[in-house]
This record gives C-alpha cells, structure tokens and sequence, in this order.
C-alpha cells in the first residue's frame, strides 16, 4: 500500500507536498474515469516515479525515461510500495531521442499523466512539451518539475514561451511546491471547479494542510497557486481585493460562512 513514508524511505527530491497533490489529483483522475498511460521523464532512482506506478491500472503502462534506467532498481523500488505489477516500458537515452524511439502515432493522445524532470534547459524543455502534446489526452495533465525555480529560469521561461506560441494546446492550471500544473484548455473549467470545491479537503485527507490561492481571472494567467497553510488567507482565497470569491467564468464563493467570518475578524483585529 502506497504511504508517504514509504515513498520518503527512497531516495530523491520529491516532497511531501507533491505527493499530497498528486495523490488528490491522480484520485481526482481515478473518480471522474480518465484513463491512459503515466510518462515520467527524468527518474533517478524512481522516489516520483513510484506514486504513478502506485495508480497505474492493469491496462496503461509506466513510461519512463532517463539517462541510465536501474532497471533492477526500480523493480525494488516499486515492490516497496506495493507496485510491482506495474507494466513499465523504460528508455535510457536523453528525452530528445524520444520522438524517434516511441511510436507517436500508436502513442496518439494516450498519456493522462506526464511528469516533465529532465535536462532543464530551454531547447529541451521546449521539446518536451512539444512531444507532450502529441501524447497527453485531453483530459490528462502534465507537470514541470522546478517551475519558478531561481536554479532553473528556463523551466519557467520556455514553457511560457511555448504557451504563448501554442495558446489551444495546454494552459496553466496550478503553482504548486516548485512544479507547474498544465492541463488542455477545454478542460480547464473541469480542474479549476474541482480546485475550488474539492482540491483543500482532498489534499487534507493526506494530512496536507494548504492554502489555495487565485487572485486573477480568466483575462489572466486564470492559474491557482498553492502554499503550504497560510493562517491568514485561511485554506482558499481569491484576490486581496475580494478573497471571499475565486473570479472564473462568474464569481465563485470559496468559503464558508465561518470561515468568511473568521476572515472578517481578522481584518478587524489588524
């Protein structure tokens, strides 16, 4: 059974908060039925890795690439979270060599999860997501590792870049502990209105206590962005100006009356 502390038992950077997020998201996918493969690109020993082969379901496969797959390695890592039934298709080769070694066309709009943790550099990441949106279904997600990361700008400034370029193929979705969350942008209203109606009591449930926070609207960037607890803005909030509402194709009230009335008092006793 996959647990947080199995998965901090490995090696790796990947932390407690994004496994809380994936799992309410990947749960997310599970409830509503999404189906495809899980791709992850950029596994080491396999600390990420091992939460997709946690979710992934007899019938999709674990794609992996890196540098150097251990193969024996992860097989140990994923029976130490009660995956080793995963069906997994590694290539160890750098993800430019991608395009030529899957087969894009059987690979078609197949993927519902792509995890994005490779070189870091702009041509490259520019190029993953290039072969992200040949191979991501459009209800899938696909997430970028060190995004807004001072260490690595062009993670950052070559995925905008290639939204800017490619408006109807992906839109930020989410912020979140130094990752950014894309996802197609028919489907943007369906993980935006679970953002703001399930997303803090899913995340909760893994004992991940955050705060959700969207102060644009659709005119905008129209992403969320989510910190560890913020007593302050309490668990979601929309723009300083009106935190009580999330602006989305009409204003959506977030908070509860309690919690609208512990905000009111809190800008009372400033």
């Amino acid at each position: 059974m996959l647990t947080w502390e199995k998965v901090d038992a490995l090696s790796g950077w990947f932390g407690f908060h994004s496994y809380a997020l994936w799992r309410s998201l990947l749960d997310f996918q599970k409830a509503r039925n999404i189906r495809g493969d899980l791709f992850e690109i950029g596994v080491w020993r396999g600390r990420s890795a091992s939460v997709l082969a946690s979710y992934c379901r007899d019938d999709e496969t674990l794609h992996l690439c890196d540098l150097r797959i251990d193969d024996a390695a992860l097989r140990t890592t994923f029976e130490s979270v009660g995956a080793a039934g995963c069906r997994v298709s590694a290539i160890s080769a750098p993800s430019s060599e991608l395009p030529r070694r899957l087969d894009l066309r059987a690979m078609h709009q197949s993927v519902r999860w792509m995890h994005i943790d490779g070189e870091h550099t702009g041509p490259v990441v520019y190029g993953e997501l290039e072969l992200a949106n040949q191979i991501v279904r459009p209800d899938g997600l696909v997430v970028i590792d060190d995004f807004f990361s001072p260490r690595y700008p062009a993670n950052t400034t070559e995925a905008v870049r290639y939204l800017e370029k490619n408006p109807f193929h992906f839109r930020l979705f989410a912020v979140a502990f130094n990752k950014g969350y894309f996802c197609r942008p028919e489907n943007l209203p369906t993980y935006m209105d679970f953002a703001a109606g399930g997303l803090s009591d899913a995340l909760l449930a893994y004992d991940c206590k955050t705060t959700l926070f969207k102060t644009t609207g659709a005119w905008d960037t129209d992403a969320i962005g989510i910190t560890g607890f913020v007593d302050a803005a309490g668990t979601i909030a929309g723009p300083d100006t009106n935190p009580h509402y999330w602006n989305m194709l009409r204003d959506k009230p977030v908070l509860s009356l309690g919690a609208r009335l512990r905000n009111a008092w809190r800008e009372l006793v400033r």
